[in-house]
C-alpha cells in the first residue's frame, strides 16, 4: 500500500527539519556565548599588569588591565549555509485540499482576489522513489536551501565589549629595600 503525502508537506518537512538543525546549533552557539558573562551578566576578565608607559608615568609603575575573556578567543557563527536534498519519489494523482488560514483581511488590503478555497495538490510516495523509476513514473527531486547574511549582533557585541577594556588603576612598584 502507499503513503502518498503532498509534495508540499514534504518539502515543508525537509525545510522544517534543517530550520530547527539550525535553530539547535544557534542555541548552543547562545550558551557558549553566556559561558563569557559572569552571573550579572558582566563581561568575565582576566587581569593583567602591564608596565605604564606613558610620557607621565612614573618609573615603576604599572596598569592593573582588565581583558574581557570573550576578546581574546576567535569567533565564528555556524551555520548551515547550504543544504541539499536530492531524492526520487513516486508520482501519484492530484488531490484536491482545503486552503487553511487564508486571510481575507490581507487580501483585502492588497486588492486581490481571494483564492479559491481548495487548491489541487500534487501528491507523492517518497518510499518507492526507486521502484518508480524503474517504471517511469517518478520524479526527481533536488532541493537546495541557502542560508542568509550572517548577523551582525555578536560583532557588535565583542566590539562593543572590547571598547570597554582599559586599565583599572595604576599602581607603583614598591622600592626594593
Amino acid at each position: 500500500m502507499a503513503i502518498l503525502t503532498s509534495l508540499e508537506d514534504m518539502v515543508r518537512a525537509i525545510a522544517g527539519s534543517i530550520m530547527n538543525a539550525q535553530h539547535m546549533v544557534e542555541k548552543a552557539q547562545l550558551a557558549n556565548i553566556a559561558s563569557f558573562f559572569d552571573d550579572l551578566h558582566k563581561p568575565s576578565v582576566i587581569e593583567v599588569e602591564l608596565p605604564a608607559i606613558h610620557s607621565n608615568a612614573e618609573p615603576d609603575s604599572a596598569y592593573l588591565y582588565q581583558v574581557p575573556v570573550i576578546s581574546l578567543v576567535p569567533h565564528s557563527s555556524l551555520i548551515i549555509g547550504e543544504a541539499e536534498i536530492d531524492l526520487d519519489v513516486e508520482i501519484g494523482g492530484f488531490e484536491e485540499q482545503e486552503r487553511p488560514d487564508v486571510h481575507e483581511g490581507i487580501i483585502d488590503q492588497l486588492g486581490r482576489a481571494a483564492p479559491a478555497e481548495k487548491k489541487a495538490t500534487l501528491m507523492v510516495n517518497p518510499g518507492t522513489g526507486t521502484l518508480a523509476a524503474k517504471n517511469g513514473n517518478a520524479a526527481h527531486i533536488k532541493l537546495k536551501l541557502v542560508a542568509t547574511e550572517k548577523s551582525e549582533g555578536l560583532a557588535r557585541l565583542v566590539n562593543d565589549v572590547v571598547k570597554a577594556q582599559g586599565p583599572v588603576h595604576v599602581r607603583k612598584q614598591q622600592a626594593a629595600e
